[in-house]
């Protein structure tokens, strides 16, 4: 990784880490990649307005569009913890109800995948 590893961010091995201090740095270190991305400086940004959302756990479609999964995935594996594990430690936030929810998460998901520059903004 070229920013600092999962390890680094919990202060302890990650054997003796709890599932809430893993998900914890997980949090923090998507957070740092993506920031370390650089995106949207001085770019136009699209967004998408939409009354809802049905995004799913956003933890590991994170990792996947910022190239992680596969180094968090085997750097939890080494000290025997399981990625999937955390991953359902996560909650659905579930912000909507029909096709329509899924159809803008899709959308926001695919820009988020190809690196375009996009906000999803949900209506209450």
């Amino acid at each position: 990784m070229s920013h600092s590893t999962l390890a680094s961010h919990t202060g302890k091995s990650l054997a003796d880490c709890t599932d809430l201090e893993l998900f914890n740095a997980l949090l923090e270190l998507t957070s740092e990649a993506a920031h370390e991305r650089g995106y949207n400086e001085g770019r136009k940004k699209l967004y998408y307005i939409s009354a809802e959302f049905l995004i799913g756990k956003p933890l590991g479609n994170n990792l996947i569009n910022l190239g992680l999964y596969d180094e968090v995935r085997d750097e939890l594996a080494a000290a025997g913890r399981s990625l999937s594990e955390l991953e359902e430690f996560e909650y659905e936030p579930s912000l909507g109800n029909g096709g329509l929810g899924r159809l803008a998460a899709c959308f926001v998901d695919s820009c988020a995948t190809l690196g375009l520059p996009a906000d999803g903004i949900g209506l209450a």
